[in-house]
């Protein structure tokens, strides 16, 4: 294997039960930034002769208040064993992204790409 390409691809989010302000949501649609951005790659390297086996990871989820929906304090358990608890249900796209990193590096490719819409959390560790 020589890739895998990882993407972010959340449809819609609300911010879960940790809501985000109205004003906010119009965007949340657009959320799948990072899934379309390593669709387009992979398509985009398919067109000029890519002759090597490449993965495509698309972590695709909703983010919406439900009966099914993850709380605050919930535990998620991944399924390499790593354990996370939610403290906030409006950090979502880590939570998936890593999901499919570890699929990904299950695969022992030479290398992985990631992307996503980590604006949040960008604007924190960047300023």
């Amino acid at each position: 294997m020589y890739a895998c390409l990882v993407g972010k691809g959340i449809t819609f989010d609300s911010g879960g039960y940790s809501i985000k302000q109205t004003a906010f949501m119009d965007s949340m649609k657009s959320d799948m930034g990072g899934a379309a951005t390593v669709t387009g790659a992979l398509a985009f390297a398919i067109t000029r002769g890519l002759n090597k086996r490449v993965k495509l990871f698309l972590c695709c989820a909703d983010n919406l208040i439900s009966g099914n929906a993850f709380k605050l304090g919930d535990i998620i358990t991944y399924r390499n064993g790593k354990k996370v608890e939610v403290m906030n249900t409006d950090a979502e796209g880590r939570l998936v992204l890593a999901d499919g990193l570890i699929d990904a590096s299950a695969q022992k490719p030479e290398m992985i790409i990631d992307a996503a819409t980590l604006t949040g959390a960008a604007k924190t560790a960047l300023g």
